[in-house]
């Protein structure tokens, strides 16, 4: 079975929070044998909120390139809370379905959905069909329109535009599955986790818990022996810098990486330890061997 990981954030806002959601998409695709696409910016518009539309992008771009297999979009505040979930068994019997789509808590109308974790059968001609018309829908609406969006909370939005195409088109309705959130949609949910801005509306405090949550999946995962792209990162600078295995004491480093993200966080590391008493110990024992007069006896 194909799938592929789609996220998107824009450039500024979200764009930290990406970094932290998207280590959990990459790792899950890496143990499951799932391919992963992300893209930062604005495809089409003039403000940092369109970014929203890009997954309609994302999905077209999949379909022209002629990828028949499942999509599955991930909003920049969700993330792969169970790195072990099954999702080749939970899809195997809904090839016949054109989306996965889950229900707003509450709502009466199934097809009144959150468009922050999708599922799009893109070898199904209605899921095919689904993208093309959520696309229509949003070149529809004039540049001059667009300048004046700056909020994806604005009645032009692509929730709203999604939500219009199903409830309009019975034939694009039909052959979707509508899910209570539960699974992949709800900040609890067991399978993916989405910590929507209604919970928090503070962003920097909203990517705070993200990021401690993204850390404590990876250092759980570390825990049960399965490892992680930060745990083998520090192994292999101790290789490097140290010269030798890590040990339990290499944990502060991965979680350092994991908190701030691999960009940063392994200049940080590499720093440290290069900066450590073992290390200089080490280049002082073997400047020692090498050319014993170049270290200072202790009369000096």
């Amino acid at each position: 079975m194909e799938l592929t990981i789609l996220q998107t954030s824009d450039a500024f806002k979200y764009s930290r929070m990406l970094r932290a959601t998207s280590r959990t998409a990459i790792e899950y695709c890496r143990r499951h044998g799932f391919a992963y696409e992300s893209f930062v910016g604005v495809k089409r518009g003039f403000h940092g909120a369109q970014a929203a539309f890009n997954r309609i992008f994302l999905l077209e771009e999949l379909i022209d390139r002629g990828y028949r297999g499942w999509a599955l979009y991930m909003d920049a505040d969700a993330y792969v809370f169970d790195l072990d979930f099954d999702l080749k068994a939970y899809l195997a019997d809904k090839q016949d379905r054109s989306a996965i789509m889950t229900t707003i808590p509450g709502e009466t109308t199934p097809w009144h959905i959150n468009s922050g974790v999708l599922f799009f059968n893109l070898g199904h001609p209605q899921g095919v069909a689904l993208v093309r018309e959520w696309k229509r829908r949003f070149m529809a609406v004039p540049d001059q329109r667009l300048r004046t969006l700056t909020s994806v909370w604005d009645h032009d939005n692509d929730q709203t535009m999604l939500y219009q195409a199903l409830d309009q088109d019975a034939g694009l309705r039909a052959p979707a599955l509508f899910v209570d959130p539960m699974l992949f949609n709800h900040h609890q949910g067991l399978f993916i986790r989405q910590l929507l801005n209604s919970l928090d509306g503070d962003i920097d405090s909203r990517t705070n818990k993200i990021e401690a949550a993204v850390a404590d999946i990876f250092h759980r995962a570390a825990g049960t022996g399965s490892g992680s792209v930060e745990d083998a990162v520090v192994s292999e600078l101790y290789r490097i810098i140290l010269k030798r295995e890590a040990d339990r004491g290499s944990v502060g480093y991965s979680q350092l990486i994991a908190a701030r993200g691999l960009e940063h966080g392994i200049p940080e590391v590499v720093r440290l330890l290069l900066d450590s008493p073992e290390h200089r110990a080490r280049i002082r024992a073997e400047v020692a061997r090498d050319r014993p007069e170049a270290v200072p006896d202790g009369n000096d």
